[in-house]
């Protein structure tokens, strides 16, 4: 059984190539042999990230994440060894065989899935049943084709608040897995399940690698159940889905990106929808909130501008502002477009074509810029007392921004305020003193809160680990067939470092089990992704090792003196602890066999 599950993980693993699979999350660009990003994993400025295709893994060099393509989603996806192994096997159609462990019942594929089907229920429902005919004829006077609507796959929930449990009963789905995921939801009174989407247009919502992970749902507009609920509905947060996190039509929109130079971002499910109809496919829309530092951060991977579109009624309020403390503090281009007329993106487009909406995007100006004559409109008329309202309104603003992370955004905040004191005419000593005083007198803002994967790796890390004790582990993870002659000779009890006397127990329980001791099939019963990412950077050294018989021989030989010195010191302590006599020359004729045997 271990060969074949061994075998099934070298499958998946050739099958995924980790530059493919990165590629899927992150913006990659060829330098020499090998592809650099931005680093997932943390708060990246500089492309600092590296994917080496030759060895099939990657490294950060400023927050030293590595691993292969299984250690990459697992980090990603914050999923354990099985449930990223299954996730890379659907995406290359490999059907793995299930074991009798309920984790991976409830694991993230798991639930991957049951997204897959609801969303496939909700479509089919769309485009054949009678029952949806009000929703169909809602999109074709919105403009949507039916290209769009089988393209971005759109559904319709039924009214009936059991539409999808039935389904799911007949199709044998378990309910608590739909309610994990924020389809289902229980009644108070007697514990039934119904359904959280009713009479609703669904727009699936995918992250950057295409799977489904929620919805956005719109009431139809002369829904009996329109005054029940809000107009947009989008899921709850679940271990899939936060809608402060996600962009609708990112996973679509970053391959446009590039060769665009920038992601637009606007409000709503049928503007990005429209959008991309109409040939302009650079456009994502956040889900019901306000851009914030965390979207701007996942944008970046994929771009270095961000434009961000305001109808003319709403531009330059809360929003701008909003947007400019992420300009002041990140390190991203982010420019305002407003559109003409007050029309929404969606209107726009369908009654103007798409001129206008790019003529809107091309003219975006920065951030500062926008808010900059947007308060000048509002206050230069009032001589110097409006100027100075003028500009202590922006200062108010970037008040509010973090300190300077790096040097990078303190430079940034430094060519912002010299704009503002050339702008209005006073010296940039006045803007940086005013500056300082209002954050004196506000409440310093805290950063994001660290998502759970930053929170992982601010736990404690052990001791470094001797020498010699991760020399042995290296030899023996590059090298599976010396993992007997190890186990004859040192005991587990002797490696000290708790993570690789942990590693080495799994070696040997393997091999006891007449299974191979390779790394995989350990990294497939331990769940600690820090010791393994460890494991394959010592694994890596270990291959490098020309002659890793030898190199063995000579270690087992060091661990052998190190036992003896150690039981000698033991025997010298109990000698000078005894007064017996016979006791004495026992243990005095113990050192000297010891003496010996050196």
């Amino acid at each position: 059984m271990s060969d074949e599950r061994l075998e099934q993980i070298r499958r998946v693993k050739e099958a995924n190539d980790i530059v493919e699979v990165v590629g899927s999350y992150v913006t990659l660009r060829p330098a020499g042999a090998t592809y650099k990003g931005l680093c997932p994993f943390h708060d990246d400025r500089h492309p600092s990230f590296d994917v080496d295709p030759r060895r099939q893994r990657y490294r950060c060099w400023a927050c030293g994440k590595h691993g292969d393509v299984i250690q990459f989603v697992q980090e990603f996806d914050r999923v354990d060894f099985r449930e990223a192994l299954e996730l890379l096997a659907r995406r290359v159609g490999i059907t793995l065989e299930k074991k009798g462990d309920s984790r991976q019942n409830l694991g993230r594929a798991a639930m991957l899935e049951q997204m897959r089907w609801a969303a496939e229920q909700f479509h089919h429902c769309l485009l054949d049943d009678p029952i949806a005919e009000t929703a169909r004829l809602y999109l074709g006077e919105r403009g949507l084709t039916g290209e769009t609507v089988r393209r971005w796959g759109l559904g319709y929930a039924p009214a009936s608040g059991d539409w999808l449990v039935q389904r799911a009963q007949q199709a044998g789905m378990a309910l608590e897995g739909l309610e994990r995921i924020g389809l289902l939801a229980r009644r108070s009174d007697d514990g039934s399940y119904y359904c959280r989407f009713r009479d609703r247009i669904q727009f699936p919502i995918r992250n950057t690698q295409g799977q489904i992970v929620g919805f956005g749902g719109r009431i139809l507009p002369n829904s009996p159940l329109s005054e029940r609920g809000p107009k947009y509905y989008n899921s709850c947060d679940t271990p899939l889905f936060r809608k402060s996190e996600h962009l609708y039509g990112l996973d679509v929109a970053r391959h446009a990106a590039a060769k665009a130079g920038y992601l637009a971002v606007v409000e709503g499910y049928t503007d990005v929808l429209m959008a991309h109809q109409m040939g302009i496919p650079q456009v994502v829309a956040t889900l019901g909130t306000s851009l914030n530092a965390r979207h701007v951060r996942q944008l970046r991977r994929f771009v270095p501008r961000v434009v961000l579109v305001f109808d003319a009624d709403s531009g330059g309020r809360t929003g701008v502002d909003r947007a400019l403390e992420i300009f002041a503090s990140e390190d991203v281009e982010l420019a305002v477009a407003t559109l003409p007329e007050g029309l929404d993106p969606c209107d726009l487009l369908v009654r103007q074509g798409p001129g206008p909406f790019l003529k809107a995007l091309n003219e975006a100006v920065d951030a500062l810029e926008f808010k900059l004559n947007q308060v000048w409109a509002a206050e230069a008329e009032r001589g110097i007392e409006g100027r100075r309202r003028a500009l202590e309104a922006v200062l108010a603003i970037l008040a509010r921004t973090p300190p300077p992370a790096d040097q990078g955004a303190a430079i940034k905040q430094e060519l912002l305020v010299s704009r503002l004191a050339r702008r209005f005419g006073v010296h940039e000593e006045s803007v940086w003193a005013r500056l300082r005083e209002l954050r004196q007198a506000g409440d310093r803002p805290t950063a994001d809160p660290p998502t759970p994967a930053a929170a992982d790796d601010a736990s404690p890390r052990s001791a470094p680990a001797a020498p010699r004790e991760r020399e042995l582990l290296e030899l023996l993870l590059a090298d599976p067939e010396l993992v007997p002659t190890a186990a004859q000779e040192v005991r587990p009890g002797e490696i000290e470092h708790p993570g690789l006397r942990r590693l080495l127990e799994g070696l040997y329980r393997l091999h006891a089990e007449g299974q191979r001791p390779d790394l995989d099939l350990l990294r497939d019963r331990i769940d600690n992704p820090p010791l393994l990412a460890y494991a394959l950077k010592m694994q890596e050294r270990g291959q490098e090792v020309a002659d890793r018989p030898s190199a063995l021989s000579d270690l087992l030989s060091v661990f052998r003196q190190r036992r003896q010195r150690l039981q000698t010191e033991e025997l010298r302590h109990q000698l000078h602890g005894v007064h017996d006599h016979a006791a004495a020359r026992e243990l005095l004729r113990q050192l000297q066999d010891q003496r010996e045997v050196r």
